[in-house]
């Protein structure tokens, strides 16, 4: 995911990109969007944008990879969300400053890790990771010209049924 403001360009960004106007209004209501998104990430190029129905001016874009995969993964979409809108921004008429609980740690351990921190943590290349981010198989948002693993949906995707590691399997 990348969060910019209106008018800012998508550079280097892969294809089936979906544009999400607006995202501090949808952060409280990801199970409105998620169904939003899917649709979007069908369209054809130029008309995959998600608009914002709050009635508040666009002010911020935030253009999501992979919409197949934050649709269907709510939690996901949720954390991502949270980790995006920088503090201050409005949501729903009302600014969230001071208001997102939980979505800053309160010891300073840091809610996401670099590419390069999560491939270690896998156990695959740098390569790799930066192949498995581009193909949305490993959960990530882009801030600026950073790529950043939330250590939330890393857990959640460890945790699936299928990408579950038995001890027989590794005998």
């Amino acid at each position: 995911m990348v969060l910019s403001n209106m008018g800012d360009e998508g550079d280097g960004m892969p294809p089936g990109l979906v544009n999400v106007v607006n995202p501090a209004s949808w952060a409280s209501r990801p199970h409105e969007l998620a169904p939003l998104l899917a649709a979007a990430g069908g369209r054809p190029e130029g008309a995959r944008t998600v608009p914002d129905n709050s009635g508040i001016p666009p002010t911020a874009m935030l253009s999501v990879a992979d919409p197949s995969f934050w649709s269907s993964n709510l939690a996901e979409l949720a954390d991502a969300l949270r980790v995006a809108v920088p503090e201050g921004h409005i949501s729903g008429g009302r600014s969230t400053r001071g208001s997102c609980i939980g979505a800053a740690p309160t010891s300073g351990e840091r809610l996401t890790l670099t590419v390069e921190e999560a491939a270690v943590i896998l156990g695959i290349s740098r390569a790799f990771a930066y192949d498995a981010v581009r193909r949305g198989e490993i959960p990530a948002i882009k801030i600026g010209r950073r790529i950043l693993v939330p250590k939330l949906a890393l857990n959640r995707l460890l945790e699936m049924p299928g990408a579950k590691l038995s001890e027989e399997a590794s005998e």
